[in-house]
């Protein structure tokens, strides 16, 4: 009796619609996308950030997982570990549409490669290898050759490699003949107009790791040398191993009451900066397209930097902002000091500056142009495309 009546029950109960059967299978059906990427600061980390914010994470269910950060090797060696584990239990459990890997050069593009070829090799997941780093050729020429031969194969069997700059695309394809390559800028939010600058007492920002490869050094034995107008300021955001040698640079040559030194700040804290920040300087030996200078771009400040990776696709040398070559004190010296002492070219380069991020490296191109290739890249693998 009590069976008999419990099978009533269910047969009175209403079954999902054919509109809800049709929505679940959907929904189970959604695209889903895996981000393989670091969370120490600087571009990597900056980038992945900022399209966090745009529709491309929620169209794709986009989830971040991260194989790296700072601090001692053990730990670095164990989040790897952690990463590398989740990646694999996500692809034995779930295949999601598309996997895609944020990588420099070094370590960097090791652990990607190993992560690449699990997830293209061994579950033939697509897989997008996105190249963050300026000095790759140079990486790959101090590889000895199997270590070479390993980075052709991996630049090869990914299914798309998308670099920041043009230059960064021709020496992927020197490097590996063959391999499929996509350019694609990176992108910041861009304001509706251009700030207008101080006139009499410009500030100089930089924002970076203090590490000798962006030369904050040089920078600050720039500034001292410079003829500045009064009330200028240098301000240093970020920190780095050569934090202490900029400490006692500052006293040796007597201009502690016009630098300034923020340390890390929050993304709130860096776009604060910016905004009351007059001129942009990274005078970087390498680099790929730094989100520092986009995000000054964006804000139309005045910029400074050196002919390195995909900085002269950002800047226009007497168009955009200044440029000097790498390592160059006297022309760097030279450069800073026109952009303190000249308003109206501050307020020149700096409009056209702004008026290029809103026309080529706003967010919204970005993140439209990753849907578009993972719109390919997933059709691809779904009528059986490239293996």
């Amino acid at each position: 009796m009590i069976r008999g009546l419990e099978t009533a029950r269910r047969a009175q109960t209403p079954g999902p619609s054919a509109g809800q059967r049709q929505a679940t299978d959907e929904a189970k059906r959604e695209p889903r996308a895996l981000w393989v990427a670091t969370a120490a600061r600087g571009g990597i980390h900056g980038y992945t950030q900022a399209l966090e914010a745009t529709p491309l994470f929620r169209d794709w269910h986009i989830e971040r997982l991260v194989t790296h950060d700072d601090g001692p090797v053990t730990r670095r060696l164990a989040l790897f570990a952690r990463g590398a584990g989740a990646l694999v239990w996500r692809l034995v459990r779930a295949r999601p549409a598309l996997v895609h890997l944020h990588s420099a050069a070094y370590g960097s593009f090791v652990r990607k490669a190993l992560l690449l070829w699990t997830a293209r090799g061994l579950f033939h997941v697509p897989t997008v290898l996105h190249l963050h780093a300026g000095e790759f050729e140079t990486f790959y020429r101090q590889c000895p050759a199997p270590a070479r031969a390993l980075v052709r194969a991996t630049l090869r069997r990914a299914d798309r490699v998308i670099t920041l700059s043009p230059a960064l695309a021709g020496a992927v394809t020197r490097i590996a003949p063959g391999s499929r390559v996509t350019v694609a800028a990176n992108g910041v939010a861009v304001a509706p107009v251009a700030r207008h600058l101080s006139e009499d007492a410009p500030r100089v920002l930089f924002v970076g790791v203090l590490i000798e490869r962006k030369d904050p050094v040089g920078l600050l034995r720039a500034w001292a040398a410079s003829a500045r107008p009064a009330g200028a300021r240098l301000t240093f955001v970020g920190d780095g191993p050569q934090r202490p040698e900029l400490d006692r640079l500052v006293t040796e040559l007597d201009v502690a009451d016009s630098v300034d030194f923020r340390g890390w700040l929050d993304p709130a804290g860096v776009a604060a900066e910016l905004d009351t920040a007059d001129i942009l300087a990274l005078p970087s030996h390498f680099e790929g397209q730094p989100l520092a200078l986009l995000e000054g771009m964006a804000r139309g400040l005045a910029l400074l930097s050196t002919r390195v990776g995909g900085i002269p696709d950002l800047i226009e040398d007497g168009v955009t902002g200044r440029l000097v070559p790498p390592g160059d004190s006297r022309a760097l010296g030279a450069a800073l000091g026109e952009l303190l002492n000249d308003p109206q070219a501050r307020q020149r380069y700096g409009a056209a500056a702004h008026a290029r991020a809103q026309a080529t490296f706003n967010i919204q191109r970005t993140w439209h142009s990753l849907d578009a290739l993972y719109q390919t890249l997933t059709q691809a693998s779904a009528g059986g495309g490239h293996d």
